[in-house]
Formats: C-alpha cells, sequence, structure tokens
C-alpha cells in the first residue's frame, strides 16, 4: 500500500481543478442540496510562479542556433502538447486565458491533506500569471475581479469551507531584472553591476516585508469574517538559474552556445548575484512578513536545487548523431523552462514561460507542499518550513526540513 505522502502526491496529479473566472463552476461541482457536510478547499493565490506558468514543457530541448536553432523535434519531445497529446486549453484552461492556471499547478497537491476544517476535498487556484500585490487585495486583472474578492465569493457559498490558502506574492520584480541580465549579456555588459538594474531590484525587496504582511493581513480578515480557521502559508521564490559557480555552468561566458544552444544567456557573476543577494533577500523579507503575521511560511528558493537552468548537470533533449531524439528523464532534466530564444517573434504565452518551473519544477512544488501541510497539521502550528531538490533526484524526492 503507497505511503500516505504518496497517496496524497498521486491523486493531486487528477485533482479537480477548479477555475475562478466567476467561481460559478463550484456549485456545479459540489450542489449545497446534495450534501449534509461542508466541502473543504484549498486555494492559491498571487501571480505566476503559483499559478502554474510554463506547465507545457517537460525539460527544455537544445540545438545549434548557427544551424537552424532546436529542431523541431527535440522541441516536440517536451512539449506535452506534442508529446502527450494535449492541447493549451487543457494545460492553461481557456476561461482563464493569459492567467496560465495550469493542471499541474503546486495547489493540486493539497488535495487529501488535513486542514482545520477536515480533509481537503478541492481546489481553487486563484493566481493569475502576471498578477501583482495590488491585483490580489483591490485591482482588477486580465478580465477577472481581484483575488481577494474572489476568496469572498468562494466562502459566501453555502457548506464551502476554506481549510487552507497558499500564497505567493511580493516577487513582482524578479522576471523584469532576470530578463535584463539577459539583455545585459548579449551586449558584454554585467547586470549586477549596474546601478538602474540593481536599484530597483534591491529597492523592490525593501517593500516586499510590509506588502506582503500587509496582503497576508487583509486575508486573515476576510477568513476571519467568513468563520474560516484557515491555514494561511506564505511562500518565498524558487530560483531557477544556477548559482553563479563556473562549474554549475555551461559554456563559455561569452559564447553565443550559450544562449543559442542551452538558453543561458548570462554572466556567472550575475548568477552569482541572483543566487547569493536577489534571492536571500526576497525569502529573508517574506519570512519576516509571515512570522510577523503569524502564519506559515514555506521557502522553495533550493527546490529546483541541481535541476537549475545552466546547471552543467542537467540535460536536454536533443537529435543524436543516429537522428534519435534523447529526452532525459525528470531526475536529469532542468525543472524550469530556459530562457526562450529565436530569430523570430515568439507568442507571448511562451515568452511569459521563460525562466518558471516547468512541468516537472511544478510536481517538485507539489511534493513540498504536500510534505508542508501534513508537517503542519502533526505539529498543529503554523511552522517555518524549506525544501529542497538534489541532483539526480526526482520531483518526488524533494527534502523538507524546518527552516531554521
Amino acid at each position: 500500500m503507497p505511503s500516505p505522502k504518496r497517496r496524497h502526491r498521486t491523486a493531486a496529479l487528477c485533482a479537480l481543478v477548479v477555475l475562478p473566472a466567476s467561481l460559478t463552476a463550484l456549485t456545479a461541482v459540489a450542489p449545497a442540496s446534495a450534501r449534509n457536510t461542508d466541502d473543504v478547499y484549498a486555494v492559491a493565490m498571487g501571480d505566476s510562479f503559483i499559478a502554474g506558468e510554463a506547465a507545457r514543457w517537460k525539460g527544455n530541448a537544445e540545438g545549434d542556433w548557427s544551424k537552424g536553432g532546436v529542431p523541431a523535434e527535440a522541441k516536440a519531445a517536451t512539449d506535452r502538447v506534442k508529446a502527450d497529446g494535449l492541447t493549451l486549453d487543457s494545460i492553461y484552461p481557456p476561461r482563464e486565458a493569459g492567467c496560465h492556471r495550469s493542471d499541474t499547478a503546486e495547489i493540486l497537491a493539497a488535495k487529501q491533506a488535513p486542514s482545520p476544517h477536515g480533509e481537503v476535498e478541492f481546489t481553487a487556484n486563484l493566481a493569475c500569471s502576471g498578477a501583482q500585490t495590488k491585483n490580489v487585495l483591490s485591482d482588477p486583472y486580465k478580465s477577472e475581479r481581484p483575488q481577494l474578492e474572489q476568496l469572498k465569493d468562494l466562502l459566501a457559498m453555502p457548506q464551502i469551507k476554506v481549510g487552507h490558502v497558499v500564497l505567493s506574492v511580493g516577487g513582482a520584480a524578479l522576471p523584469d531584472t532576470i530578463r535584463k541580465c539577459a539583455e545585459s549579456w548579449k551586449t558584454n555588459a554585467y547586470c549586477s553591476v549596474n546601478p538602474s538594474i540593481t536599484g530597483p531590484m534591491l529597492k523592490s525587496v525593501e517593500s516586499v516585508e510590509k506588502d506582503a504582511a500587509d496582503t497576508v493581513g487583509r486575508i486573515k480578515a476576510v477568513l476571519a469574517d467568513a468563520g474560516s480557521s484557515a491555514r494561511i502559508i506564505l511562500q518565498s521564490y524558487p530560483a531557477t538559474l544556477a548559482p553563479g559557480d563556473p562549474a554549475t555552468t555551461v559554456g563559455d561566458e561569452n559564447s553565443w552556445t550559450r544562449w543559442g544552444t542551452f538558453g543561458c544567456p548570462f554572466y556567472n557573476r550575475d548568477l552569482a548575484w541572483l543566487d547569493t543577494q536577489v534571492y536571500p533577500a526576497l525569502s529573508a523579507a517574506l519570512k519576516k512578513a509571515a512570522t510577523a503575521q503569524k502564519v506559515g511560511f514555506l521557502d522553495v528558493r533550493r527546490i529546483n536545487s541541481g535541476h537549475e537552468v545552466c546547471h552543467k548537470d542537467t540535460h536536454q533533449a536533443e537529435v543524436t548523431t543516429r537522428g534519435h531524439v534523447y529526452l532525459p528523464s525528470a531526475a536529469d532534466a532542468q525543472w524550469a523552462r530556459y530562457f526562450e530564444r529565436s530569430r523570430t517573434a515568439l507568442p507571448a504565452s511562451e515568452q511569459a514561460e521563460s525562466l518558471h518551473p516547468n512541468h516537472y519544477g511544478q510536481q517538485a512544488l507539489q511534493s513540498c507542499l504536500s510534505d508542508a501541510l501534513e508537517r503542519t497539521a502533526r505539529a498543529d502550528e503554523d511552522l517555518a518550513l524549506s525544501c529542497t531538490g538534489a541532483k539526480g533526484k526526482s520531483p518526488a524526492d524533494i527534502t523538507t526540513a524546518v527552516d531554521g
């Protein structure tokens, strides 16, 4: 018989995702007149990292840009649309066009997890790719009402209880900063010593603690008004690029092979800046916010460890000299979408996916959240936890520990 932990993860993969364009689908899933007990939900709120951006891809594919770029058959092997016969509408359901709430989003791991209101039966993904703190609290985004208003709608439905809220917010400046570092590499310049890049990023980090604490406070108030005892977990951001140590990166730093073949247009010095300063500062600020609000904290900064983009010990899909397509397993693949490159304009959907946890990365996040919820229930208190991946390990082999 599988362990409870394994059972939760397996069930999460086929769990129902409640997609909240209007939240009217909830009544169809669980009509109040047909039940005598409450239906318990876990809810995801926030931005692209928790919504499920980049779930389309199972690793990355390499190809020589001077010879036409990534071979179509190698890219297709990593594309769940072509390799698994899925559609974009099934990976990123159409009712939330642009939000990219995926079919392997982290929140799915909460199904069957214990909560203050009983075992979680359903999940609701309110997060949206590109959303900022204001879109969680007050401002509409991509034709949807603020996520806090959507949470109120859910809580107002008869016989529905929210057992967990998992929040990812405060990293709005991160993707833009990484893109600027890539652009700097193309002009032979370091981003980590450019005040026009480092200044806004570090200033953003300074405001993260207050903004995140305020957001959690508002969510707590809404839950309290509805009589919910839901636990809140605020999480950090996964590092999707390898550390700056030359031993963990690929290609000569100034070689176009680094971008054109491997999708890694970054100097080691800039990778080190992101790894040793930006991500730790962001995680520390979010942890302080969680501590101030007395809620749980989940540090996922190292969840892709050994599987980051640019890591020399990872593998990408490729066409071999014999004409066969080699597709690495999840244990050897990269768990984030590399920096997309193309001689022609990419669809907006693919541009948004760059440097987000891919299908494997999201499975790792599921493993992390599943374990975190079980540990929290056993302790019967909010915890600060961290999750770490390892080279050669699968997404199911995430290590969870108390974050000291």
